[in-house]
């Protein structure tokens, strides 16, 4: 009868790594990558979000100074802005005040003359952007 079967000794240096060792790794290797993704996927996201509100912001600004520059128009007119670029829409809308204290959207019965002019660029795209709004009051110039 033989003893029981001794496994061999290992020699200094010939120490290795086990496979739950190994698996331990892989998976804190995988973690980590999937939140270092997850953050490029987030700033690529912001980028695009903050390019589309600057845009339409330089967007209400030029429309704004064209309906600034524009001439007084009497309430049976409107502003009309320069085309926005693709991925863009600009709306106007015009409020005219009654005289007493307030703006309306109808034109009351005798033109005062003052009219608030609001301007809203909305971004289109797959991803909501909030729109940037824009209001200029209006004068009609008094000659004298």
């Amino acid at each position: 009868m033989t003893g029981p079967a001794r496994r061999p000794r290992r020699r200094r240096g010939e120490e290795g790594e086990t496979l739950i060792e190994v698996l331990v790794a892989v998976v804190l290797m995988g973690v980590a990558f999937v939140a270092i993704l997850g953050g490029m996927g987030t700033a690529v996201i912001s980028s695009v979000t903050q390019q589309k509100l600057t845009g339409a912001d330089s967007i209400v600004r030029n429309a704004a100074e064209k309906v600034v520059g524009d001439p007084y128009v009497p309430c049976a007119g409107g502003y009309e802005t320069p085309a926005p670029p693709a991925g863009y829409t600009v709306s106007v809308t015009i409020a005219y005040w009654d005289g007493v204290g307030a703006f309306g959207p109808s034109c009351p019965a005798a033109d005062t003359g003052v009219q608030k002019v609001t301007l809203t660029v909305h971004a289109t795209g797959p991803r909501p952007v909030r729109d940037v709004t824009l209001e200029v009051v209006k004068r009609e110039a008094m000659l004298s």
